[in-house]
């Protein structure tokens, strides 16, 4: 498993991991260490996705664009030309979630395939 660690937005994830901080995870797990703190086996409620959004190659997408198609627990997202792009392109970032994994995922695809082909 590959875990990509949002750096700076890292308290937001942890709410959204139920205090897990992944960041600590990761390293244990790399050194050899056991998970020090026993996790919940329990499901969870809601499944949770976090999408880096990028400035899209051709046309342009507004974060009205991207609320008028999905349904975010939060977005953020710049289409100002001026707005730097971060890490990876970014020049926004969302969360979505669903009671049903699969059905997150599918949404996940959704929102970067629109994001690729700028709504198209």
């Amino acid at each position: 498993m590959r875990l990509r660690l949002p750096g700076a937005l890292s308290p937001q994830v942890n709410k959204l991991t139920f205090g897990v901080d992944l960041f600590d995870v990761e390293i244990s797990l790399a050194l050899g260490e056991e998970v020090i703190r026993p996790l919940d086996s329990g499901d969870p409620d809601r499944f949770y996705g976090y999408i880096l959004i990028r400035r899209p190659k051709r046309g342009n997408l507004t974060q009205r664009d991207f609320e008028r198609h999905f349904s975010f627990d939060e977005i953020r997202y710049s289409s100002s030309p001026d707005t730097p792009a971060g890490p990876y392109g970014r020049v926004g970032q969302a969360i979505v979630s669903d009671e049903d994994e699969l059905k997150l995922q599918r949404t996940i695809e959704d929102i970067v395939r629109s994001n690729e082909t700028a709504g198209g």
